[in-house]
Formats: C-alpha cells, sequence, structure tokens
C-alpha cells in the first residue's frame, strides 16, 4: 500500500470514531388489498394467494408499497421455497407517537420498522415524515423477510443474527464502508459473539449497527461456506424441534459454538490487517497534517523569494553579490 492510499485509509477511518407487542388497530388511515396470486409466479404453482393489506394515508404510497412487496414476496419465497398462506397487514404511522402505540413502546427509538410474524403484522414509520438510513424498498423487503424466516422455521425461535443477517441479504442493505464498523471493534477490542444480539433492541444505536453489520457478514459467510441450500436446512432442523447445537452440526460439522468461533477467526483474518491501521491512526493522521503544513509554507517561502527578485529587478533593493562594504 502507498503512502497516499495510507493517508486515505487513516482519515476514513477516523470518521468511524466520530418483543414488540401489537398495540390497537390502526385508526383513520384506509386500507387498500392487494393480491399476489398464482398467475404472478408461472413455473412455481404452489404458490398460495397471499393478500396484502396496507393502511396508509397516502394512497400514492400504498401503491409503491404494493409493488415493493410483489417483488420482494417472490424473490424471499423462490429462496426459502416457501409462501405465506395468510394476509400480510402494512401499518404505516404517521407521528412518532402513532408508531410507539402500535409497539406498546418497547422499540428502541433507532429504529423505523418492525414486523410481528406470527400475526404476519408489519408497521413502519412514513417516510413521508421520516428520514429513513435505507430506501424504502430495503425496509420492506427486510421486514418481509422476517415473517418469512418465521414462517420457514414453523414458529421456532433462530438465532437473532440469523434472523437479522437473512433480511439484510435479501433485502441487499449494504454500504460501501459499512465493514469499517468491524475495523474499529477489533481496534477497541469491542468485538462481541453472534450469540450476545439475542437482547438487540436494547442496544444502542452505534452496537446496534455494529450486531446488524456482523449478522450481515455472518450470514454472507454461512453462504459462501456452506451455500444456501444448507442454510434452508439448517432452518428446516430447527423447525423440526433439533437445538442450535444439532442443527449447525448437522449443517456445517461444527456445534453453535463452533460455528460461531469459526466466524470471529473469518473476521480477524479479515480485518485484523485494516485494524493494524487503527493502531498508527495518530500517527498517519499527523504525517497527514504536517505534509499539508509544509507544503503552505514552502509555498509563502516561494512567494517571498519571487517578490524579492521582481523588487531587485526593477533597483529598488540591491542583490546578495552588490551587498559588500
Amino acid at each position: 500500500m502507498d503512502f497516499t492510499s495510507k493517508v486515505f485509509l487513516a482519515l476514513t477511518i477516523s470518521l468511524i470514531f466520530l418483543n414488540p407487542l401489537v398495540g390497537r388497530a390502526a385508526g383513520g388511515c384506509p386500507t387498500i388489498s392487494f393480491y399476489v396470486g398464482y398467475s404472478d409466479y408461472v413455473g412455481k404453482p404452489d404458490l398460495q394467494i397471499t393478500q396484502f393489506e396496507i393502511s396508509a394515508s397516502n394512497q400514492k404510497l400504498a401503491k409503491e408499497i404494493k409493488s415493493i412487496l410483489e417483488s420482494s414476496y417472490k424473490e424471499l419465497s423462490y429462496s426459502l421455497d416457501e409462501s405465506l398462506t395468510h394476509p400480510v397487514t402494512v401499518y404505516v404511522a404517521d407521528s412518532e407517537k402513532d408508531f410507539q402505540s402500535q409497539t406498546g413502546g418497547n422499540f428502541p427509538d433507532w429504529g423505523i420498522g418492525y414486523a410481528v410474524s406470527k400475526h404476519n403484522l408489519i408497521v413502519i414509520k412514513s417516510p413521508d415524515h421520516f428520514r429513513y438510513n435505507k430506501s424504502l424498498d430495503q425496509l420492506l423487503a427486510h421486514e418481509l423477510a422476517h415473517i418469512f424466516l418465521e414462517k420457514k422455521a414453523g414458529g421456532k425461535d433462530l438465532p437473532r443474527w440469523m434472523e437479522e443477517g437473512f433480511a439484510m441479504q435479501k433485502s441487499h442493505e449494504w454500504q460501501i464502508g459499512q465493514d469499517l464498523s468491524v475495523v474499529r471493534a477489533l481496534f477497541t477490542r469491542s468485538i462481541f459473539p453472534l450469540s450476545s444480539m439475542e437482547d438487540l433492541n436494547s442496544f444502542p444505536e452505534s452496537k446496534a449497527q455494529l450486531s446488524y453489520t456482523l449478522s450481515f457478514l455472518a450470514i454472507s459467510y454461512f453462504f459462501k461456506e456452506y451455500g444456501e441450500r444448507s442454510f434452508s436446512d439448517l432452518v428446516n432442523y430447527i423447525a423440526q424441534g433439533k437445538t442450535w447445537d444439532d442443527a449447525f452440526m448437522l449443517t456445517t460439522g461444527s456445534a453453535y459454538s463452533g460455528f460461531q468461533k469459526e466466524f470471529t477467526d473469518y473476521i480477524k483474518k479479515r480485518y485484523q490487517f485494516l485494524s493494524f491501521f487503527g493502531d498508527t491512526i495518530l500517527f498517519w493522521l499527523g504525517l497527514a497534517f504536517l505534509i499539508i503544513f509544509l507544503y503552505f509554507m514552502k509555498k509563502r517561502s516561494t512567494k517571498k523569494i519571487l517578490e524579492r527578485w521582481e523588487l531587485e529587478d526593477r533597483g529598488i533593493i540591491k542583490g546578495e553579490e552588490d551587498d559588500t562594504t
């Protein structure tokens, strides 16, 4: 890595340091129903008809949600070889108070949407009134993925990181540089095991975002090493009542704790080199500022020399060779 790349990396890394309850029924929002049926998925004749009931004050937004859900439904159904047999309700909250009333007040303030899988319910904050850190497509696909995955698991509990990582995979939630939070965690020795994410909703936002990133990377690693079909098998084993240890042993050859260690070793191997620059970040930043300082000092000195030469040429001052006594 050349010097310029190191300085850029140091500057980039430095920027890093800088169960929900179902509430009352939606009131005042019209409900629009859409259907995804057999004709929508030629070649997948066993799909059940699914109804989407959307409660939103903005009818244009409701139609946009319908289009997104249709597309996401198709991808998730093919991925998990699963279908939904009951209506999916999407409630769009226009205010924080409205949103919190749907969650029973037990939802973190950094959240913008959630799914109650057993009720096929998705609640989101309206993009008309709230700023998202992701697209509406990603948010809806993420929450619909939760409903599909729990249906696949037969209502059995799955590790939280599996749920979030799969949802992020299928909603294509990844931003360039997002994994730099992992570099920071390695540098500060604040990385944590996948199993510690079960209470994710109680995490502060920064730790929650790191959890989502690790979850995405863990699922990506699983898909790469064992294949997406093995992931489907893993969920099936859990649905059949097998323990997490047994399910992981059957699909990866390691118990649950063994897979976690395997993933942690992978993360350290992949990002440890980059975390080295965190140890020397002050050095690289200081060097960068020193170069900038020397550049301006040199420029200032050159300017003074040129001004002196001009004055000498005009005879206003004598040159050094004429300064004799």
